[in-house]
């Protein structure tokens, strides 16, 4: 076994002094080696891993929905502004809440502890995601659903839509690497579209929460429906901002996360 990894060891120390050799031959050798090894991986990963097979099927099937492709989720992230919502429902009875979104559950099991009477809508693209969702013990006014515009308006309309950390695309790698613009990788028309969907869920007077997005609602066509509920915004997102023409933002800027529909006068 030894005697094995040593051999590894030593092949792979070969091929990081070989990778830009002067000889040609090495040099495609080494290629095809890297490529072996990649598919190898891949095939792995999509024998062995549910939710990365789930993603790879989302990313091939659904990518004109797919927003955020990382399922991390947990209990109680934003206590803040879901006490906030809370008291804006304040003595209101049988409210509707959807959760776009909503990975494998934890923010409907959360919404429940903060809107006990609610009738609240779990919507999840990531079948994996949804998967574990429906495994939760829940009661009968909480639901989940698949993602798509037909599931979505059978439940609605909401007085209360939460899009938590969704729309957005990769965004520790894109800081981590200095990207500039994302048109190549999420461009600001399908953050656009995709809030466009949102608002049509939205009954008037009520509210639409966008938390942690590499976009603002304020740049989008809809933000005439609406007005800044609160001083609840996201200052605490470490990850880059850009803006309608999908450029990086250097400046400060606060964006606001709680919006109320505006009821229009006909």
């Amino acid at each position: 076994m030894g005697v094995r990894f040593l051999g590894l060891r030593k092949g792979r120390q070969w091929v990081r002094t070989h990778r830009s050799s002067k000889n040609v031959f090495i040099r495609v050798v080494i290629g095809s080696l890297d490529f072996g090894v990649k598919s190898l991986n891949i095939m792995k990963c999509l024998v062995c891993d549910k939710n990365y097979r789930a993603i790879m099927y989302m990313k091939v099937f659904k990518s004109t929905r797919l927003q955020q492709t990382t399922p991390y989720t947990g209990m109680d992230r934003y206590p803040i502004i879901f006490s906030g919502c809370r008291d804006y429902f304040d003595g209101h009875k049988n409210i509707k809440i959807l959760s776009y979104g909503c990975s494998t559950g934890e923010e409907v099991l959360t919404l429940r502890q903060y809107f006990p009477n609610a009738t609240i809508v779990g919507a999840e693209i990531n079948p994996h995601s949804l998967e574990i969702c429906r495994s939760h013990s829940v009661d009968d006014n909480i639901k989940f659903i698949t993602s798509k515009p037909s599931e979505i308006k059978k439940c609605g309309p909401f007085d209360l839509v939460f899009c938590m950390a969704v729309l957005q695309r990769t965004p520790h790698l894109v800081t981590e690497k200095g990207i500039k613009s994302l048109k190549k990788i999420y461009p600001f028309e399908k953050f656009e579209k995709q809030v466009a969907e949102l608002d049509s869920y939205v009954k008037p007077e009520g509210l639409l929460v966008i938390h942690f997005s590499q976009y603002a609602l304020t740049d989008t066509k809809v933000a005439s429906n609406y007005a800044v509920f609160g001083s609840y915004n996201q200052d605490d997102y470490t990850s880059a901002i850009f803006d309608k023409n999908s450029e990086l933002i250097t400046e400060k800027v606060t964006r606001y996360s709680v919006f109320k529909k505006i009821e229009k006068s006909h």
